[in-house]
């Protein structure tokens, strides 16, 4: 009767770690499938910006060069290539008018990580030729 309780006590302690490890898996694919949904990119956007900050993108760029700035300052670090250059290059635009040098500057920096394969190398190009190195 001793050696039917222990192999009762085994199956029973196999079954209740199979049945938490199932729910440990399904646990973290509900994670895993928020976090991916968070971090999706907007319908008909570039890939890189998760679609929960289009919002103050576009306010931060109705405030002007200051504003899109401050809010790169802020973001940068959610921010992943190619929408990190289009921003980068939105910027550019913005501060171009004003401040040529800030805007040679960006494009310095942007030029060490755009590859020719970027879905933005081409306006990249256009902005690099406006505006000319000194």
């Amino acid at each position: 009767m001793r050696h039917f309780l222990t192999l009762l006590m085994v199956a029973g302690l196999i079954w209740g770690g199979l049945k938490f490890r199932q729910y440990a898996q399904r646990k973290m694919g509900e994670h895993k499938s928020a976090e991916a949904a968070e971090s999706a990119p907007a319908p008909g956007r570039l890939p890189g910006l998760p679609a929960r900050l289009e919002a103050s993108l576009e306010a931060a760029k109705r405030d002007g060069a200051d504003g899109l700035r401050a809010w790169l300052r802020q973001h940068r670090l959610e921010l992943g290539e190619p929408r990190l250059t289009e921003i980068d290059l939105d910027y550019v635009v913005l501060v171009g008018g004003a401040d040529r040098a800030e805007a040679r500057r960006v494009l310095d920096l942007v030029q060490k990580r755009i590859r020719p394969d970027s879905p933005v190398y081409k306006r990249f190009q256009q902005l690099d030729r406006a505006y000319p190195r000194p």
